[in-house]
């Protein structure tokens, strides 16, 4: 728990220090990946640009985490290595999807196996020594006792928001004076919808910055 808190406040650090340009590159990114997608017209050409535009994205959480300057160039340094970050994020996704296949259990498979290639982005980034398809198993390794405390890091930040969206749900309906509460309740959704996503891969930036500087993992939760 103690690492959760302490990846929340780092990342809400981060993020309050330059919220506009965070939002705006996250922004960037998924516009660039829904061009892909839409001009793309095969799979086969558009899904390489994405996951490619997906590990660049995670890569550039992780230097803004670790304080230094980022811009829209980031969101293209994965296409420096193109062969490599692309095939080895497609080796990641396909095993998830394998893993998913099992019948009844799959979904727990494939969730647990995700969190266990969570590091796969950042490795393909930033260790140009590690092959594409050993970048899974090196991410198995540093994943081992953390798995647990990033899905939990997860479940918390969307249960929050989900408990509060109920709270102010409830007061909204109150006569008159919901109007306010509905109108902080729009607020909080556009922020949250906004926002989340960077926070969230600022956390997990924080994770595989604990695990590549050595800090050592806790007790497993999950």
């Amino acid at each position: 728990m103690n690492s959760i808190i302490a990846n929340y406040k780092a990342a809400a650090q981060v993020l309050s220090k330059k919220p506009i340009l965070l939002w705006g590159l996250s922004l960037m990114s998924g516009l660039l990946s829904a061009l892909a997608t839409y001009f793309g017209v095969l799979p086969i050409i558009s899904i390489p640009i994405v996951i490619t535009l997906e590990a660049s994205l995670a890569a550039l959480m992780l230097k803004g985490l670790r304080g230094q300057s980022v811009s829209s160039a980031d969101l293209f340094a994965g296409f420096n290595n193109f062969k490599r970050v692309a095939g080895g994020m497609a080796w990641m996704y396909l095993w998830i999807f394998i893993w998913g296949l099992i019948p009844i259990v799959g979904i727990v498979f494939a969730i647990i196996k995700a969190y266990s290639y969570r590091f796969t982005p950042y490795i393909l980034m930033t260790r140009p020594d590690v092959g594409a398809t050993e970048a899974i198993k090196l991410s198995m390794k540093m994943t081992n006792g953390l798995k647990g405390k990033m899905f939990w890091a997860d479940v918390f930040v969307y249960l929050a928001f989900f408990v509060c969206v109920l709270v102010i749900g409830l007061f909204a309906s109150i006569p008159y004076i919901g109007v306010l509460f509905a109108f902080v309740l729009f607020v909080l959704i556009v922020l949250f919808s906004a926002f989340s996503p960077i926070f969230v891969g600022l956390v997990q930036a924080k994770f595989y910055d604990d695990a590549a500087s050595g800090v050592q993992p806790k007790a497993e939760v999950m």
